[in-house]
C-alpha cells in the first residue's frame, strides 16, 4: 500500500516551516498506518493516482498523532493522569484510556479534513 503523503510534502506543505515533529527515518511507517486508517474511514474511495490534499494533510496530522501515542512515556506504562500534593494522591490513566483517546482524536482529524470531500460517502454513487 502506498501512503497517501511523503515526507517532502509533510515539511513542506503540511509544516509551512515548523520543525518536524517525526523524523523522516519514521514517517514512512507512520504515513503507511495513517492511509490504512483513511481507507477505512473513506472505503477506498482515495483514488492513489491523484490524491486530494486534504487527504495529505489529514494523512499528516494522523502521522503525528500516532507519532506522538507511540514515543510518549506514558505509552510505556500506566501514566499519572492526576496528583495532589497535600495529601498526597496520585491517579492513573491505563494503557486501554490512552488508546480510547487517542481513536477519538483520529476519528476528529477524519471528519476535520475530510466531512466535506465527499470521501467519507459509504453509500451507492448513480452514475
Amino acid at each position: 500500500m502506498t501512503a497517501y503523503a511523503d515526507y517532502e510534502f509533510y515539511t513542506s506543505e503540511y509544516l509551512a516551516g515548523k520543525s518536524a515533529a517525526v523524523t523522516a527515518a519514521d514517517f514512512t511507517f507512520y504515513a503507511r498506518q495513517a492511509s490504512a486508517l483513511i481507507k477505512q474511514y473513506t472505503h477506498g474511495n482515495v483514488s492513489e493516482n491523484s490524491v486530494p490534499e486534504e487527504v495529505k494533510y489529514c494523512c499528516c496530522e494522523l502521522v503525528e498523532q500516532m507519532y506522538a501515542a507511540d514515543t510518549s512515556e506514558a505509552s510505556k506504562k500506566d501514566g499519572i493522569s492526576s496528583e495532589s500534593v497535600q495529601g498526597w494522591s496520585q491517579s492513573y490513566e491505563s494503557s486501554e484510556a490512552r488508546k480510547t483517546a487517542l481513536r477519538g482524536s483520529q476519528k476528529e482529524c477524519i471528519y476535520k479534513w475530510l466531512s466535506n470531500t465527499g470521501l467519507l460517502y459509504s453509500g451507492v454513487r448513480v452514475c
